[in-house]
Parts: C-alpha cells; structure tokens; sequence
C-alpha cells in the first residue's frame, strides 16, 4: 500500500513539475527583471531541427520592457543565461502586452516562433 502510495504522490509531482513550466513562464513574463532572458524557439522553413534566439531584459518600466537580442541563435535550449556581452546594444521595445503575445505563434509566421523559456 505505501508503494502504491509513494508511486501516485511522484506521479502526481512529476505531472506538476511537467505543467508548471508554462504557468511559470507567462507569470515570468507578467513580471519581468532586468537580465531576464528570453528564449525564443523557431524552425525556419525547410530546417528540421528547431534553433532558439535568445533576448535580454535591458529596462523595465510600469507598461514596457526593452529588450536586446543576442548577436546569433544557439541549437541548443540553453540551461543557463549567456553573458550579457553576447547581446546587441540596440533596444526594442515591447509593451507587456505585446511580450505576452511572445509566448504563442503568430498567425502566419513561417519561422513558427514564440517564447518557451525565461531564464533568470
């Protein structure tokens, strides 16, 4: 019986850990910090393996945040936040509405991009 139990209380933490990161990723983005990075998946047409640009939250202000983007993507879903050297100096600007709109592909977009990460 306690196996039992033990088996349905790891299911149940695995089955939260698998979905918290969605809900953990557009609360990070409700709420963004300075340094923050972005992880935006895309898959160009005609590629078959996806590739992650990365942003970095540069201010933050009551209705905005400005973000530079790295100076190339990476293959690979990064585990931890690159030096901020590896960014451009040039800033845009998203309201929060519109970094929400990150999170989910765009209609028509042939790269199939939206955010999947928030690195802090």
């Amino acid at each position: 019986m306690q196996n039992f139990v033990r088996a349905l209380v790891g299911g149940s933490m695995l089955l939260l850990a698998a979905c918290r990161p969605n809900v953990n990723v557009q609360e990070l983005v409700q709420h963004p910090q300075v340094g923050d990075v972005y992880v935006v998946q895309f898959q160009p047409p005609g590629t078959a393996k996806p590739q992650f640009y990365l942003y970095r939250v540069q201010t933050v202000r009551p209705d905005a945040v400005d973000i530079a983007a790295a100076r190339q993507p990476v293959p690979e879903l990064p585990t931890a936040a690159p030096v901020p050297a590896s960014f451009s100096t040039t800033l845009e600007t998203y309201t929060r509405a519109q970094a929400l709109e990150l999170l989910h592909e765009q209609p028509g977009d042939v790269n199939h991009a939206r955010l999947v990460e928030v690195l802090r």
